[in-house]
């Protein structure tokens, strides 16, 4: 007798071993809430969800960076508030003794005060930090002695604006193929042992650009050419633009026409034109004729500029600051150093000759031998000379300040003494207390490494409090002065930190919506729809019962068999 295989009951085995599968699928998505629980469900959208959970997280990470950088600018600002408040305070005990109708016993009370309150602001400035880093890190770094205090663009800022980047002495130096270009400094750069070419001449064209120092100083410019005319950082320019720039220990040798910054045409009749804002220039030039410290040969603005330099030079034309200035307006400047050796010509310890134009709150200080006047050596009747003065104890007294002076107002020639009182007190230009010099906090609010991840938010702040003396009611009044800057300051970086921790939170907002819109697509590929996994549980589970029901009577068949033999 012959017993074939048992066909009905494989074919329910088949079905059965189908329907837990399923009912065990149905369990884990429901189990899990997700239908895509492993790369076999789903080959292709299993790698998609792989990819977007872990982009979820990076934002996740990035929101948790900006949280703790809205935490460190909400801290640093609710420390300036009180350094804001003892501020307050001090300016009214300030002005409250400058009444004059205290007594010493009671001036001495305000000045308690006044000083404990000074006390809480430097260890307010010590001590506030977050996640042990100090906020406000004491007095900047100084990279240069300005006149005006400097906040250097960052690299990212810079490059938003258009600027070109230099960091090295051949970037500087490749400024003279484009001389159209938007540049700036990132660095000090020191140019020991490199022979400088002007940037700009007439051969190649004046510079036309915009030159940014950004705070920083180029060291050891050198140059002996003395055949050649036209010597300089800049050797020409047209309506150009140069600022916050520092020239240090400059050595320059040539014919004639030089200067530490600006050299200037040879052209007896035409000027360089150029805008010069807070730069300065030190060190030695030598030349026959037509020297200056600064710039030569100007038409333009000059404004928040010194020189202190020594000059060399056997005719005149010459200038501490400027050797020929053509037009336009002098402003917050002064020139420092020597001059000698000029035998003739329009020399100047200031300016050589100016020409339609306005001189204001500038002095000159500088050492002069003969055929040199202490100020400027000619000034036409369409110049006018506000608050200018010239130290009468450096220059020869066989000249005065001024030559041939056709102008509106006068040089007048004070003492030492009186000169250094008046920058002293503020009325003549000095060197700004601090550069404001600081590194940025970069904030990385993004997924990725590029710019737009990251935001960098100048947070840092130095404050010091100079001595408040409240001894006398003038003292009292002098003092105001000082409390009202400190205001200023706190003021300003008040500003600056609100606007920093708007754009946090503009940022986190930006990665609120990336958090969701991400979430929003991960669940469209992985979540499982509960109602839909339910039916299909529910199925399989009839299924399942209903298989091993017919499996019990799939498997009398070969019973039934067996009893016939």
């Amino acid at each position: 007798m012959k017993i074939n295989t048992n066909l009905s009951s494989l074919i329910v085995q088949s079905g059965l071993k189908a329907s837990t599968n399923g009912l065990n699928t149905a369990i884990e998505r429901m189990t899990t809430g997700f239908k895509i629980n492993h790369a076999k469900d789903n080959a292709a959208n299993y790698s998609i969800n792989t990819k977007l959970s872990s982009k979820l997280s990076s934002y996740k990470i990035a929101q948790d960076n900006v949280y703790m950088g809205l935490d460190m600018v909400m801290t640093a600002m609710d420390s300036l508030d009180l350094i804001s408040c003892h501020l307050s305070r001090m300016r009214d005990l300030a002005e409250q003794a400058a009444n004059g109708t205290y007594d010493a016993s009671s001036l001495q009370s305000i000045q308690s005060e006044i000083n404990a309150r000074s006390d809480e602001i430097t260890r307010l400035v010590s001590n506030t930090e977050f996640n042990n880093v100090k906020l406000f890190d004491g007095e900047p770094e100084r990279t240069g002695d300005f006149i005006q205090a400097v906040r250097p663009l960052t690299e990212d800022e810079a490059i938003a604006q258009g600027y070109t980047i230099i960091t090295t002495a051949d970037e500087l130096q490749a400024m003279q193929y484009d001389l159209s270009g938007k540049y700036i400094l990132m660095n000090d750069i020191d140019l020991s042992g490199y022979e400088w070419t002007p940037v700009g001449n007439n051969d190649m064209g004046p510079f036309k650009g915009v030159f940014n120092g950004n705070g920083k100083v180029v060291k050891n410019l050198s140059i002996n050419r003395p055949s050649e005319t036209m010597q300089g950082f800049f050797g020409n320019a047209s309506n150009a633009i140069i600022k916050n720039v520092g020239l240090e220990n400059v050595d320059i040798s040539s014919n004639g026409y030089s200067a530490g910054l600006l050299a200037g045409t040879d052209d007896e009749t035409n000027y360089s034109t150029a805008s010069i804002t807070n730069c300065y220039v030190t060190g030695k030039l030598k030349a026959r004729a037509g020297v200056s410290g600064l710039a030569l040969k100007l038409r333009g603005t000059v404004e928040a500029c010194y020189t202190n330099v020594s000059i060399s030079v056997s005719t005149g034309g010459n200038g501490g600051l400027i050797g020929d200035f053509g037009g336009g307006s002098i402003k917050n400047s002064y020139s420092e150093g020597n001059m000698y050796g000029m035998h003739s010509g329009m020399s100047g310890g200031f300016i050589g000759e100016i020409n339609n134009a306005v001189v204001e709150n500038c002095y000159s200080s500088v050492t002069s031998s003969s055929f040199c006047y202490g100020f400027a050596c000619m000034v036409d009747s369409a110049s006018t000379i506000l608050n200018s003065y010239v130290n009468n104890e450096k220059t020869s007294n066989k000249y005065p300040p001024v030559g041939y002076n056709n102008s509106t107002g006068t040089v007048a020639g004070v003492s030492t003494k009186e000169l250094n009182e008046m920058i002293s007190n503020g009325v003549l230009p000095k060197i700004a207390d601090s550069l404001l010099t600081y590194s940025p906090t970069e904030f990385q609010v993004g997924v990725d490494s590029s710019d737009s991840s990251r935001i960098s938010l100048n947070i840092s702040f130095a404050l010091t409090v100079p001595k408040i003396n409240l001894s006398t009611s003038d003292n009292a009044r002098k003092s105001l002065e000082k409390i009202d800057e400190l205001i200023k300051r706190v003021n300003t970086k008040q500003t600056e930190y609100g606007a920093a921790y708007n754009r946090l939170e503009s940022a986190l907002e930006t990665i609120g919506v990336s958090i969701d819109n991400l979430t929003s697509t991960q669940s469209t590929i992985r979540d499982a729809d509960i109602a839909e996994e339910s039916s299909v549980y529910i199925r399989n589970q009839i299924l399942q019962q209903a298989a091993a029901t017919l499996m019990s009577t799939a498997n009398q068949t070969p019973a039934i068999a067996l009893q016939l033999l």
